[in-house]
């Protein structure tokens, strides 16, 4: 059943996530035509803002997901309310907190917006960000309970469904109306019905959760609020890592650029977000397993590193070679960035996703104690070399600090907590894997440069997709020829030949 489950979960989150996701170009799209790009800069500056103000949420949502693994495996009813009601009255918490320290910050937003937008203006827009946010905190905390039950890919379809329909009030509003007054009430909205209709389908199908009293033990109390200080010091690495680039460029360049950059991210965010959707799918049947004491952990961890190696690979040197031209053709030559901040964006892209089936392990086997200050140190590095290298070289020193902030710490951190902790392994050994795999990916990023050079530079809907055929193609081909012999393909092969025999889940243990 885990084996289903998970495997249900991967497709499901991996489809819903690009259906969701798609509209999101044409919505971009219309707001750069219509409102203009210092406005898209504005809203994303926004979304960094508010994601730093979360950070209040201490890692509470982890934290509980990982402590709901055993007494939902037993039907524990009484402690998995209990965990729910901590989490209900945290949530609320956090959330006022949040909407009132955004109310603070409302007379400082003209330190982040050096372009000709109205302050008042921006503050109102401001405060339907921050009334968006307070929805999601007041009605949200129900959701760990399919993720628990190995279910999210219900949540996956439903939050698809409502992005689907944000995107479509949205577009017909821009045509109709264009105001971003509508484009974040539409938001709201939209969001509102979502939480109400879901909490509907829980409550339904557990109907337990409004009659039972719940508790926890002193002890699990303690156990979860030892996870939740250290999930809070990995929240605030990760939000400096990955949360203020947006403020950087604001207040060091300006929001044009800032608009320029979410063009990109967006493409980049959008490959990153199909890659994570799928093998998060997997964490709850990883949680599952490592509670079962099952001696296949490893064999596991090796099968999802070489998967997350070909997907990743893939991608990256797929977008190399096509990013730039389908920015061009989308949106038009304003919207160029340099070669080299480009570069950087994608080395970052793939350092941070080939540390997936690692993380996969971390969260499942609930390591967030032991290496509880190296986001800090991470946070540190990031945000000095950011600011020091964007005033020296301009936008691509911003990610260039991201960069030497993740080789520098979480690249070698992560893994080793999981091998000493779960594999009992050494890091070498990680590493042996990792560099072999990515010297293995030079191959084709050589190769598919070369044939692709001249196709890049004729912008035109049939050389983008003469380019996107060469990648897929080639890298695939390559890899076919390079690993064919490899233990995990083997196995991936078996998998895949027995299921065309006779459908079967996509498994990945023995």
């Amino acid at each position: 059943m885990r084996v289903k489950k998970a495997s249900i979960n991967v497709f499901v989150n991996m489809l819903t996530f690009i259906i969701g996701m798609l509209p999101s170009f044409i919505i971009t799209k219309v707001f750069i035509d219509t409102l203009g790009i210092e406005l898209l800069g504005l809203t994303s500056l926004y979304t960094n803002i508010i994601g730093l103000l979360s950070i209040v949420e201490l890692g509470i949502g982890s934290a509980i997901i990982y402590s709901l693994y055993k007494p939902f495996a037993e039907n524990d009813q009484v402690k998995i309310k209990g965990y729910l009601n901590y989490y209900s009255r945290f949530y609320k918490i956090i959330g006022c907190v949040i909407f009132i320290s955004g109310l603070f910050l409302l007379p400082f937003l003209n330190v982040f917006i050096k372009n000709d937008v109205s302050l008042l203006e921006a503050q109102i827009y401001f405060i339907l960000f921050l009334l968006n946010t307070l929805l999601s905190y007041l009605f949200s905390y129900k959701l760990c309970i399919l993720t628990v039950a190995q279910e999210g890919y219900k949540v996956a379809i439903a939050t698809m469904l409502s992005k689907l329909v944000i995107a479509a009030l949205q577009i017909a509003m821009f045509k109709l109306y264009p105001s971003i007054y509508g484009y974040i009430c539409i938001q709201i909205v939209v969001n509102g019905v979502y939480y109400l209709l879901i909490n509907i389908y829980i409550n339904n199908k557990y109907k337990w959760i409004n009659k039972t009293k719940g508790l926890i033990e002193e002890k699990e109390r303690k156990s979860l609020t030892k996870n939740v200080k250290a999930i809070f010091l990995h929240k605030i690495g990760g939000m400096m890592v990955f949360g203020i680039d947006n403020l950087v460029i604001s207040s060091f360049i300006n929001l044009t650029v800032v608009g320029i950059f979410n063009s990109y991210n967006l493409v980049i965010g959008a490959a990153q977000g199909v890659i994570s959707s799928a093998l998060s799918g997997v964490t709850a049947s990883v949680g599952n397993l490592l509670a079962e004491g099952n001696n296949d952990a490893y064999k596991v961890h090796k099968r999802l590193f070489f998967l997350s190696f070909w997907v990743v690979s893939f991608v990256t040197i797929s977008l190399f070679n096509t990013l730039e031209q389908f920015v061009f053709l989308w949106l038009g030559k304003g919207q160029i960035m340099d070669h080299f901040t480009i570069q950087v964006l994608l080395i970052n892209f793939y350092f941070m996703l080939m540390r997936a089936s690692v993380e996969r392990f971390k969260e499942g086997g609930g390591i967030y104690h032991q290496d509880r200050f190296a986001p800090l140190f991470e946070a540190t590095i990031k945000l000095v070399a950011s600011v020091l290298l964007v005033k020296a070289i301009g936008l691509p020193g911003v990610f260039l600090g991201t960069l030497i902030s993740n080789v520098g710490i979480i690249f070698w951190v992560k893994p080793r907590m999981v091998y000493k902790y779960i594999f009992n392994m050494r890091l070498i050994d990680y590493f042996k894997m990792y560099f072999k795999f990515l010297l293995v990916a030079v191959i084709p990023l050589v190769i598919t440069s070369i044939l692709t050079m001249s196709l890049k530079e004729n912008i035109s809907i049939v050389a983008l997709s003469a380019n996107c055929l060469i990648n897929i193609v080639v890298i695939n081909f390559i890899y076919l020829i390079v690993l064919r012999n490899n233990e995990e393909f083997l196995y991936f092969k078996k998998l895949l030949l027995s299921f065309v025999a006779k459908p079967k889940p996509l498994v990945m243990e023995k």
